[in-house]
C-alpha cells in the first residue's frame, strides 16, 4: 500500500508531504499503537513501522520523514509519535497526531527544504553519512 500512495523513485526529486498525509490517512485506526512501541508489536505500528522501518533498516520514505521533522521543524519525529513533543501534546490520538504534525510541516515548509532533507536522505542510504 505504501508503494501506490508514495513515490520514492530515483526520478522524484523529493516525496511530497501530502503524499504521507494521503498514506496515513488510509491506515486505519485499529492498526496504530497508542503507546509507544519500536516499529510495531502485537499488530500496531507507529508511523516509521507503517513505512517499513525496522532494526537498523530504515527505507528511504522512513529516513525522509525523518529528515523532514528534524531538519524542516526541529522536532523529532519519534517525539511526535510517543506523544512527547508539546507541540502536538494535545492530541491523544496518534494518527491524527502524526497528521497535525504533517500538515504542520505542508504549511510551513518550503520545496527548497523538502528536497534538500530529501536528497540526505538518499545519502544516508548510500552511506554517505555517518
Amino acid at each position: 500500500m505504501v508503494k501506490e500512495f508514495i513515490d520514492a523513485s530515483a526520478e522524484s526529486i523529493f516525496i511530497k508531504v501530502e503524499d504521507y498525509i494521503k498514506f496515513f490517512e488510509q491506515v486505519p485506526l485499529s492498526l496504530w499503537s497508542t503507546r509507544p512501541v519500536f516499529y510495531f508489536r502485537k499488530d500496531k505500528y507507529d508511523g516509521l513501522g507503517l513505512l517499513g522501518e525496522r532494526v537498523h533498516a530504515f527505507t528511504l520514505k522512513s529516513k525522509t520523514l525523518e529528515l523532514y521533522f528534524i531538519d524542516c521543524l526541529g522536532v523529532k519525529l519519534t517525539a511526535v509519535l510517543d506523544n512527547d513533543e508539546p507541540m502536538f501534546k494535545e492530541i491523544e490520538n496518534p494518527k491524527e497526531r502524526l497528521l497535525c504534525a504533517l500538515t504542520k510541516i505542508k504549511d510551513t515548509i518550503n520545496e527548497r527544504d523538502l528536497k534538500l532533507a530529501h536528497r540526505k536522505a538518499k545519502n544516508i542510504l548510500n552511506g554517505r553519512y555517518y
